[in-house]
Order: C-alpha cells, then sequence, then structure tokens
C-alpha cells in the first residue's frame, strides 16, 4: 500500500510539474486579404501567432524556418533558427514607445472579425517617398485577446488589444481563425543548445531568407532584388522590385513596372511578368492572377483556367470556389457553372455543405447544395470542421444549433470555439480564461478526452 502510494504521489508531482510548464495561450492565424472587399480576397495561412498575457510565439511560414519568440514582461525578443540551432536578438530589455506615430483611434465602426469585436485605429505611418502620400495604416483590434506585436509591425504594442486585421488600403494582414492552447513554456524559450548568431557574421542572414537555401538580396542601389544560396551562390541576378518568399518551390516576383509573375527554385521563370497581381497556393498547385482590377486562376505552368471576369475569386476548396460580382458573392465550381448566385453581401466561411453569409449586421446559415436559408438573425456564427453543430451568437452569449435551425446547446457561454474533431471549447466567465471542453450533446468533457 506504501508502495501504491508513494507511485500515486510521484505521479501527481510529475503531473503538476509539467502542467505548471505550460502555458495557456490564444493562436491566431492570419492570412492575407488582397482586396479591400472583407473576407473575399483572404489567402491561406501565412503567419501564426500564439499569445498571452506574458508571452508571444510568432511563426512566419509554414515550414517554421524562422521563428520570433518575445518575453513581454521584460522586453527582450529574439529570431529562433531551429535549422542552424542558432538564435538572433532582436531586443533586449529597450523600450520603444513610438511617440512618433499618430494614432486616430475611430469610434462607431466596430467589426467581428474571427468572432471577436473589434475597434479601428488609424496609424500615420509618414508619407511614401514616391507619391508623396500619407501612408494610413488601418488596424482593427480587440481588447479580448493580450497585446500582440512582432518584428515587422513592433510599433503595434502601443495599442490596447491584439490586432486581427491590419491593412493598408484594404491589404494586408486579417485573422482567420483563433482557438484556445495550452503550449510547454519551452516553445517561449531559447533552446539551452542553441547558439548565438552575431548579424555581420551570419551567412545569408543579411539577405532576407526566402526559403530554405534561398536569400533574396540587392545591388548597390538596394532597389533590385536577385536571390542566392546559403553559400553564396547567385540564382537569380538583381532585377526585381520585389521576390516573395519562396511558397512550397515557387516563388511570387515583380518588376518595375509593378507587373507580376513567378520563378522556382532554380530562377527559372515559370510566369510571365505579366499579371497586376499573382498569388500561388501550394495545395491546389494553382496560381490566382488579377487583370485591369479583375481576376481569374492559372494552372501551376500559366495556363487559364478561369478568365479574369470577377472582381474577386478564391482557390478552390471541396469542388468550388468563391467568387465577387457587383459586390456579391457566390459559389462556381471548377467547371464555371454557378452553384450559389452571387446575392450575398458577404460569404464569411464554408465547410463541405454550408456556407455563413452576413445580412447587413446578422449572420445566416445556408445549406449549399440547394441554397437553402436555414437561419438567420444571429450577432456571430461560425461552421464545424463537419457535422451539424453551429456556433452562433446572440444577446451577447454562444450557443449551438443544429441543420434545422433549432437551438441545440443553450447560448450561456460568454466565449466559444466551433467544434472541431467533436469537440468545443467554451467557458462562462467574464474574462473567457476558465474554458473548458464540450461534446456535441452539450456535456462537459476531461481534457484528456477531448485530445
Amino acid at each position: 500500500m506504501k508502495r501504491l502510494t508513494l507511485a500515486w504521489m510521484i505521479a501527481c508531482l510529475t503531473s503538476w510539474s509539467a502542467l505548471a510548464q505550460s502555458k495557456k495561450v490564444l493562436r491566431i492565424d492570419y492570412g492575407i486579404n488582397t482586396e479591400i472587399s472583407g473576407d473575399d480576397g483572404i489567402s491561406d495561412t501565412q503567419l501564426r501567432a500564439w499569445v498571452n498575457q506574458d508571452f508571444m510565439r510568432i511563426s512566419y511560414t509554414h515550414d517554421e524556418s524562422h521563428i520570433e519568440i518575445t518575453d513581454k514582461k521584460n522586453y527582450r525578443s529574439f529570431i529562433l533558427i531551429p535549422q542552424n540551432e542558432e538564435y538572433l536578438i532582436l531586443n533586449d530589455g529597450d523600450k520603444n514607445d513610438y511617440k512618433q506615430i499618430e494614432i486616430e483611434y475611430i469610434k462607431g465602426q466596430d467589426n467581428k472579425i474571427a468572432g471577436y469585436t473589434c475597434q479601428l485605429a488609424v496609424l500615420n505611418l509618414g508619407t511614401d517617398e514616391d507619391t508623396n502620400e500619407e501612408i494610413k495604416l488601418e488596424v482593427y483590434y480587440t481588447e479580448q485577446i493580450p497585446n500582440l506585436f512582432w518584428s515587422e509591425f513592433n510599433f503595434l504594442h502601443v495599442l490596447p488589444g491584439a490586432p486581427l486585421s491590419i491593412t493598408v488600403s484594404g491589404s494586408g494582414y486579417v485573422a482567420t481563425k483563433i482557438e484556445h492552447e495550452e503550449l510547454p513554456q519551452e516553445l517561449f524559450e531559447i533552446p539551452d543548445h542553441y547558439t548565438q548568431m552575431e548579424v555581420d557574421s551570419a551567412e545569408g542572414f543579411g539577405d532576407t531568407q526566402i526559403a530554405d537555401d534561398r536569400f533574396a538580396f540587392t545591388d548597390e542601389t538596394g532597389e533590385r532584388y536577385g536571390v542566392r544560396d546559403q553559400n553564396g551562390t547567385i540564382i537569380v541576378q538583381p532585377k526585381y522590385a520585389f521576390v516573395a518568399p519562396y511558397v512550397g518551390d515557387i516563388s511570387v516576383v515583380n518588376n518595375s513596372s509593378d507587373k507580376f509573375g513567378a520563378i522556382n527554385l532554380r530562377g527559372q521563370e515559370v510566369i510571365p511578368l505579366q499579371y497586376d497581381f499573382l498569388t500561388y497556393s501550394e495545395k491546389d498547385r494553382k496560381f490566382l492572377y488579377g487583370q485591369q482590377d479583375k481576376y481569374g486562376l492559372l494552372d501551376e505552368n500559366g495556363k487559364v483556367l478561369i478568365k479574369a471576369n470577377y472582381d474577386m475569386i478564391n482557390f478552390p476548396e471541396h469542388g468550388l470556389m468563391q467568387f465577387t460580382k457587383n459586390n456579391k458573392s457566390g459559389y462556381i465550381n471548377e467547371k464555371e457553372q454557378v452553384v450559389v448566385p452571387a446575392v450575398h453581401e458577404y460569404i464569411m466561411g464554408r465547410n463541405q455543405h454550408y456556407f455563413i453569409s452576413t445580412q447587413g449586421q446578422y449572420y445566416a446559415l445556408y445549406s449549399i447544395k440547394d441554397n437553402k436559408k436555414i437561419a438567420n438573425g444571429y450577432d456571430y456564427m461560425a461552421l464545424p470542421d463537419e457535422g451539424t453543430t453551429f456556433l452562433a451568437m446572440k444577446n451577447g452569449k454562444y450557443g449551438f444549433i443544429d441543420d434545422k435551425g433549432k437551438t441545440t446547446i443553450p447560448f450561456k457561454f460568454t466565449t466559444a470555439i466551433a467544434f472541431s474533431d467533436g469537440v468545443a471549447i467554451v467557458s462562462e466567465d467574464e474574462a473567457g480564461e476558465d474554458f473548458y471542453y464540450i461534446n456535441t450533446k452539450g456535456e462537459k468533457i476531461p481534457a484528456l478526452e477531448a485530445e
């Protein structure tokens, strides 16, 4: 009996030790918005952030070749390079108040992004040297999530909450998904075996890394970009106005005439520089292209699949593409046949069988098969990854409805995340910190069962 009790105590202590060394965080996935038309032009996840009151972790790329970690309380931030097991110091305790940045907080223009109510702040970043126009950064932030910033937007630490949309003239980062997670403390620290990297001696790091073994560099004017590998071998001579980070084996480039094309890892132009806009999906092996403010799709060899006849079009998902015409959205299939007519103000999300649109301030749920409205009049709605239990919000509380529009789990939660793998995360306290897991019957389940 004593042996059993001792073993039980050791197990408990080990469990509590592991728990004490983990951090509850919110994970925010950001896509890139390519148009001012709301969510219609948002790309796949391009940046992922984890944040709580004390720490932040930013992953810039899908392969996490560069990771930024920040100790917010002590103003210390670092870049981790896992491939080389090295780190670079970005800030070591210095606080910058960015007093030179003008901030205007706009009242009455609140927006709902990824389920969170956001306020608008407009930041004046100075004057464009070419056009002599002021650069205005529009940021929708929420005070429901602790402040979040990273090296590219370090000045955003002056805002009272996390930015969920960061755009200039409608283009920029927009949050697409937010979830509660619990991560080990070690993910917010420099691993013991990492060595410090000095910028001046870091081979290739003075350039901008755009793939595992590719770096963008400039000529002596600093205006033309080329590509070289980590040994300094030039792959592409400096001739582009911009070289984007590689997505798979493709980098989007543009020239001084602001025309876009694409190169592969060997530096060969696989898409000629003739488009007004270009972005690439590795998953689909397709390009979304723009010409004269209209958009279409190309295959990976540059063959036109969908002509640029749309105000916006998305990459295929479950065989359908969301499109916009005359400021209204709908769906077409890959044969360009209309499945859902373009009559919706905004389509906020979809899965294989359902989509959510907005009507004025309110959200509505539709079935894709027959374009039938299932429910409407909610302040917010979100889809599960599968199944028919839908997250909704009314009168400031979250609950869940089914595919008939009937309430299946009462509207009593202050915070809730849509179902994934049959599990949802909810909270009933005002701070949204005391969260727990439920199944589709609304029953509370242990965290281990949720995993």
